[in-house]
């Protein structure tokens, strides 16, 4: 599987259901508790085109803090009016840069995180290609920082209901894969598609 051509298919089926959002969606609440649709979709352009230079003083303005310094720049970038934010977020299609020291996996993964983070709350839908979910699950499962999705499912056994995917030993959590690979990145929106015996240690350890 080449990662960048399923990178541009997802930016390319984000961008058409970004294309038919009326303000309000663009100015709904995200799963990312700091920021607005918009300020997500702003996030996707800046990770698109990271230069070491203006990284580096962006972590340096949020005390070298990460979280910190993405949340500023999610704002910042996502301040624009929709139209012109939407035309921006289509230019990153085709572009094939990674921030420094992240690989496409990585990329890939972010983006489909921050997919379901505008889709879900605006009632909007997607089903991703079943070799792109079982890609990104085999990347979530193993990432430590920032997301913490090797931590947080530790000692459990996260199956998919709907694909051949698990991962991990111990109490079972069980849902669909598009779902898991949610709540594995931190998203404690999708817990409710969730069932099996570790699902309430995972709620516990998420709250």
């Amino acid at each position: 599987m080449d990662t960048w051509q399923v990178i541009d298919e997802e930016r390319s089926a984000l961008a058409d259901d970004l294309a038919t959002f009326d303000e309000s969606k663009w100015d709904a609440q995200s799963l990312c508790t700091e920021w607005k649709v918009r300020h997500v979709v702003g996030h996707l352009v800046g990770g698109a085109d990271v230069k070491m230079g203006p990284f580096l003083g962006g972590m340096l303005k949020s005390g070298m803090s990460f979280n910190r310094c993405m949340a500023r720049e999610g704002l910042a970038l996502g301040a624009v009016p929709p139209d012109e934010l939407l035309g921006q977020f289509k230019k990153t299609i085709g572009m094939h840069r990674t921030p420094p020291g992240a690989k496409p996996e990585i990329m890939l993964l972010d983006l489909v995180c921050h997919s379901g983070d505008i889709r879900r709350p605006t009632g909007t839908t997607r089903s991703a290609p079943e070799a792109t979910l079982l890609k990104v699950a085999d990347t979530a499962k193993q990432v430590g920082f920032p997301l913490q999705a090797k931590k947080r499912i530790a000692g459990l056994r996260m199956s998919a209901t709907d694909l051949d995917w698990s991962a991990g030993d111990g109490p079972s959590v069980e849902g669909p894969l598009a779902s898991l690979i949610l709540v594995m990145s931190g998203r404690k929106a999708a817990l409710e598609d969730l069932s099996g015996e570790g699902a309430q240690t995972l709620q516990t350890r998420m709250q």
